[in-house]
């Protein structure tokens, strides 16, 4: 066995599916495959592997990176002057700011988006056209594929190359581009955890019922930011749109942490400082710590973690309303990013649930994330409209 196994023989939560070792075995000896909960370990062909080391050498749990500080990170509220990108973002539409700068300099942008079948794969785009398909939050797992080789034959070529994914992602693309990172900008954010990619397809294919889908969106802002708002549009113009998160299955359970990744529990990437270069994330709490940069519409929270993120961070300054925060009030209301996801009491017995297929999947989704009583209580209250302004005026007195 050679260390990538030993690694996960020995703990398979130390895995977390970032394809280094993938796209760093020169022998094609290594593949990718699904586990029975859905997510993707690598495979190791002993007849082809050499024991070359180059996929231990790449791992970054079995090769931790050096962060370039230790210092508290600069952290900022900020919101894209142009609303219309604003209105189309997760939050304030920073990531956007951060690509075309990017796209100004003839550079790349890599990110997650959609694939023909609704699952989420990494690709590129060099335009700000294109950009749709890589913003907004996508609660699934993505892979990796070989992005990390094309990431570094376009800095071969002397392009810049902006990279935004996961922290673990972050980490082990860092590691594989190795001294030649000049031209590479890291933008990881603040990571709940990866949702199965195989209960997203049983949920996908029961919720379009056959339906020819033509857009999804997690966090469709038409009634709220703040309310995790799942849209999926259809081919005859019907439209699929939960009022909250308590209202689709799928969002609970992902909330609920009912099937996140193993290695989401146990993350080696969740800390202060990152080996990224700027770590994005929703502002929640942003009307309690900073109300002057609250209007409902979505605000940005950013952690500058390195020189090349300070100096990008500033060439967009002039396009943003930006206000410096305190780093410990910031993460008050965002403690993923300094703190694993506890799974759900419940996550092994779903799992072998799931593997029995004994029951309709939407209605077995919702028997383990019915909330309990009291909850439901307190969700039909904040239903009621006005509520939320009026709990916001509450602790603005407090």
């Amino acid at each position: 066995m050679i260390a990538i196994e030993k690694m996960i023989a020995a703990n398979r939560a130390d895995c977390c599916g970032c394809y280094g070792c993938y796209n760093a075995c020169p022998f094609g000896a290594i593949t990718m495959a699904e586990d029975e909960e859905g997510f993707r370990y690598p495979r190791v062909d002993a007849e082809r592997c050499r024991n070359c080391g180059k996929c231990e050498r790449t791992c970054p749990v079995l090769n931790p990176i050096e962060r370039e500080q230790e210092s508290t990170p600069a952290t900022y509220a900020a919101i894209n002057k142009d609303e219309a990108v604003r209105a189309d973002s997760s939050s304030g539409g920073m990531f956007h700011l951060f690509a075309e700068q990017i796209f100004s300099e003839d550079g790349i942008v890599f990110g997650a988006g959609f694939d023909a079948d609704w699952e989420v794969c990494h690709q590129s785009v060099e335009r700000v056209e294109d950009l749709g398909r890589l913003r907004v939050s996508k609660y699934l797992q993505s892979r990796i594929e070989m992005t990390f080789q094309q990431v570094v034959e376009h800095l071969r070529q002397g392009r810049k190359v902006l990279f935004a994914g996961t922290p673990c992602q972050c980490a082990a693309l860092r590691r594989f581009v190795g001294k030649r990172d000049e031209n590479l900008i890291l933008v990881d954010f603040i990571c709940h955890g990866v949702p199965s990619p195989k209960i997203w397809r049983k949920y996908l294919a029961l919720r379009a019922n056959k339906k020819e889908i033509q857009g999804i969106s997690f966090r469709n802002k038409n009634l709220s930011w703040e309310r995790f708002l799942l849209a999926i549009s259809y081919g005859n113009a019907n439209k699929y749109l939960a009022a909250d998160l308590n209202t689709d299955l799928y969002l609970q359970g992902f909330l609920q942490n009912l099937y996140l990744r193993p290695s989401c529990h146990n993350c080696h990437f969740c800390k202060k400082n990152r080996p990224s270069d700027i770590t994005l994330a929703d502002f929640w709490g942003v009307q309690e710590e900073s109300p002057d940069m609250y209007d409902g519409k979505g605000t940005s929270l950013i952690f500058i973690q390195s020189q090349k993120g300070k100096a990008l961070f500033q060439q967009v300054q002039d396009r943003a309303r930006i206000k410096e925060q305190d780093f410990a009030k910031a993460i008050r209301h965002n403690p993923s990013m300094i703190q694993s996801s506890t799974p759900s009491p419940k996550r092994a017995a779903f799992f072998r649930d799931v593997q029995r297929n004994e029951m309709d999947f939407m209605k077995l989704l919702y028997s383990y994330t019915k909330p309990p009583f009291k909850a439901r209580v307190k969700q039909w209250i904040r239903k009621v409209p006005g509520t939320d302004t009026f709990i916001h005026m509450i602790k603005g007195k407090q």
